[in-house]
C-alpha cells in the first residue's frame, strides 16, 4: 500500500461539480468522540475509534449563510452564451446547435441584416426550423409544410390556409421563440430567455468583452470542437498541465523530453 494513503483521512465521496462561492468545502477536520461512539473488544476493553472513520461517518450538510448575508447563486440562464463565430455561419441558410439542453437555430434576417437566433422547433409540428431554408423574401421556412416567419418569430405565411379564409397565421400559437441576440467579438451571442420582459436584455447586461480580439494588432484564431462530456470535465482538464507531455505527447514544442528529470536519480553507493 501506497504510505501515503495512510495519512489522507477516508471521506466521503466528493461533489464532481465546484462548490458555489460562499460555501465550505467538507471538513475533514477530527473531533472528539463521544462516550457512546466508543467500541469494545471481545475482553471488554474499549477502543475509541480512529478520527477519520468517525469523519467518514458524520455526514456534511451545507452550513448557513452567517445571519445578515445573503448568499447569491448562478443563474445560469440569466447570461449570455456564444452561438458561433460570424466568420463561420452561412446567412444563406440556417445553423442549428443545442445550448445547456435548448436546440436554437440561428438564421440572418436580411430585411434587417441582423442575426437571429429562435427556438429550433416550428410550432405546427415541431420540425426542426434549422433544417428549412431562407425563402425568396428573406423569411425562415419550415422544410415540413413551409410556414414562414419573420425575424421577430412572426408567421407570416401558412401555404396551407385558404388566401380568403380568416388569418390564422397571425394566431399566437403560430409564432416562434425569438431570444435576444447580438453579435460583438465577432462571435453570435444569445440570450436563452424568450420572453417580452427580456427583449431589452442588453440594456441590462451584455455579453463579456474581450478587446484584444476586435484589437488589428492581435491575431485571432476561432476553433470549434464537439466534446462528448460537460464543461467541468474539460476546465479540470485544462487546469491540469501536468498530463501534457503525456496525453499530447510530440505535439507541443518547446517541452522537455524528459518525462521526470532529476527524480529518479541513481542512489550513491555507501563505502
Amino acid at each position: 500500500m501506497d504510505p501515503l494513503r495512510l495519512l489522507l483521512p477516508r471521506t466521503q465521496a466528493q461533489p464532481l461539480l465546484p462548490l458555489p462561492t460562499g460555501v465550505p468545502a467538507p471538513s475533514v477536520r477530527p473531533r472528539l468522540v463521544p462516550r457512546g461512539r466508543a467500541r469494545r473488544h471481545r475482553n471488554g476493553a474499549a477502543r475509541m475509534l480512529p478520527a477519520s472513520a468517525v469523519a467518514s461517518e458524520s455526514p456534511w450538510t451545507e452550513q448557513e449563510p452567517p445571519s445578515g448575508e445573503k448568499e447569491e447563486r448562478f443563474d445560469w440562464l440569466d447570461q449570455w452564451y456564444p452561438f458561433a463565430p460570424v466568420e463561420d455561419l452561412d446567412p444563406g441558410a440556417p445553423h442549428g446547435k443545442m445550448v445547456l439542453g435548448i436546440r436554437v437555430v440561428a438564421w440572418y434576417d436580411r430585411g434587417a441584416g441582423e442575426w437571429r437566433v429562435f427556438e429550433d422547433a416550428c410550432p405546427h409540428r415541431l420540425a426542426p426550423l434549422s433544417e428549412g431554408r431562407i425563402d425568396d423574401k428573406g423569411r425562415l421556412q419550415c422544410v415540413y409544410h413551409g410556414w414562414c416567419f419573420d425575424g421577430r418569430g412572426a408567421c407570416k405565411f401558412i401555404p396551407q390556409a385558404p388566401a380568403l379564409g380568416p388569418p390564422v397565421h397571425t394566431n399566437s400559437k403560430a409564432c416562434v421563440a425569438s431570444y435576444p441576440c447580438v453579435v460583438q467579438n465577432k462571435l453570435l451571442w444569445f440570450y436563452p430567455r424568450a420572453g417580452p420582459e427580456h427583449a431589452d436584455v442588453l440594456q441590462r447586461k451584455r455579453p463579456p468583452f474581450i478587446p484584444e480580439i476586435d484589437d488589428p494588432s492581435f491575431v485571432t484564431s476561432f476553433l470549434i470542437r464537439d466534446m462528448p462530456f460537460g464543461y467541468d470535465v474539460l476546465a479540470e482538464n485544462l487546469m491540469d498541465p501536468s498530463h501534457v507531455p503525456y496525453a499530447h505527447k510530440g505535439l507541443f514544442r518547446g517541452l522537455p523530453r524528459l518525462v521526470d528529470p532529476g527524480r529518479y536519480v541513481p542512489a550513491l553507493k555507501l563505502k
